[in-house]
């Protein structure tokens, strides 16, 4: 990646509690139309995905942020930042792990490149940005508004999570499946008892199904059906997609590419599977196979990071989007995480955690919000009135 007007390369602390510890070369990466005279949006990922890399492509983001100029971050552990600190005499450290791969070290190495296109001219004047963050990245969100919240205007938070504001309403992280279909979780239960403990490769096949929203789900019960009738066709049939395969996908998160990646997962679902929410069942799929993968953080104790925020201190705007039938996150920590701004709107749309339904729509809706803001009209307009049928509910 040749350094030049759109991908740009900074040298960053490898941890910032000791920024004599040594350095790294990090990058970031402006889309292809960015316009340094208007709103800029950074487009956050949050460690779970190698989504950003030098050779990217942009196709995904263009379609996420029509016509909005908006900026990708290199992270900290992925290809090509694999810190070797992690791995004294060759095997990983969890606690450094944690530390130097850590969303807070992270968190500081956004705002050093906000602070590097300030130096370069590439922000408005004062430096101020917009956020945009899904899923995970969503919580990185807040995370970066809780440290550096005076230099953002508006922030986007779609189907994602609050593990604090969950620990104090007394759930879970994640989405209990039981919410979302009572039905099939109760039959899941019954081929839990009958298999003597549930499965963390079937655990596994419906998290992943479940994730792709309304088709998924509907293969998600058709492999539901077939356990219940003891018919292995249908599993053994998706476990052949490399993304549903439990097998391969347990091999990669064991290579050191996905460290990184592991840390994210244990600092987000670490107290609840400490506190045994694996042992729910497939109630909570994504904690069954989370445990198999963590085992050694789990074993270990590895220290887990305060992610307990303070949200009333941003006052910018803020828009959270749930999706009905999200397996992943509730759309009501979704409520709670908008009732937690001081300025901010809740809005309810069909579809899952990829949120598929709806395109046109919801490429209005963050298009009107980051060019116009939340009192504009057209922005009232349209959280006003999202697709019906089993639909959104504005809020």
């Amino acid at each position: 990646m040749p350094p030049d007007a759109h991908h740009r390369y900074l040298t960053l602390p490898i941890d910032y509690a000791d920024e004599s510890s040594g350095r790294f070369r990090a990058f970031y990466v402006l889309s292809p139309k960015f316009n340094a005279k208007g709103p800029v949006v950074f487009f956050l990922t949050d460690g779970q995905m190698e989504m950003v890399s030098p050779g990217m492509d942009f196709s995904f983001f263009d379609e996420q942020l029509p016509g909005v100029s908006y900026v990708l971050i290199g992270h900290r552990g992925h290809s090509p930042t694999v810190f070797p600190e992690v791995y004294p005499n060759g095997k990983l450290d969890l606690r450094r792990a944690m530390n130097l791969y850590g969303s807070w070290q992270r968190v500081e190495d956004i705002e050093r490149v906000r602070q590097d296109m300030v130096s370069a001219r590439l922000l408005p004047p004062g430096g101020r940005i917009m956020i945009f963050g899904a899923s995970g990245a969503g919580v990185l969100a807040q995370q970066y508004l809780d440290r550096h919240g005076e230099h953002v205007t508006r922030a986007l938070l779609a189907t994602t999570g609050a593990p604090d504001l969950a620990r104090q309403q007394q759930w879970t992280f994640t989405r209990n499946f039981a919410e979302l279909d009572p039905g099939d979780a109760d039959t899941l239960s019954e081929i839990a008892r009958r298999q003597n403990g549930p499965r963390p490769s079937l655990a596994y096949m419906l998290f992943q199904l479940g994730r792709q929203g309304q088709s998924g789900l509907a293969k998600l019960r058709m492999v539901i059906r077939a356990e219940q009738s003891h018919n292995p066709l249908p599993y053994a049939w998706y476990e052949l997609y490399p993304s549903l395969n439990w097998e391969l996908s347990r091999t990669l998160l064991g290579l050191p590419a996905a460290d990184a990646a592991k840390v994210r997962m244990y600092e987000l679902l670490g107290s609840d599977l400490q506190s045994g929410a694996c042992s729910y069942g497939y109630d909570l799929p994504l904690y069954l196979w989370s445990a198999e993968i963590l085992k050694n953080f789990l074993h270990q104790h590895a220290p887990l990071p305060n992610l307990q925020l303070d949200r009333s201190r941003f006052q910018g705007e803020v828009l959270v989007v749930s999706g009905k039938d999200d397996v992943v996150f509730s759309p009501a920590i979704g409520k709670a995480i908008a009732s937690a701004y001081p300025s901010a709107r809740f809005l309810l749309v069909r579809g899952g955690h990829r949120l598929e339904l709806d395109h046109e729509y919801q490429r209005a809706v963050r298009r009107a919000f980051f060019l116009q803001g939340l009192q504009a009209r057209e922005t009232s307009s349209l959280l006003d009135s999202p697709p019906a049928e089993q639909g959104g509910e504005p809020q």
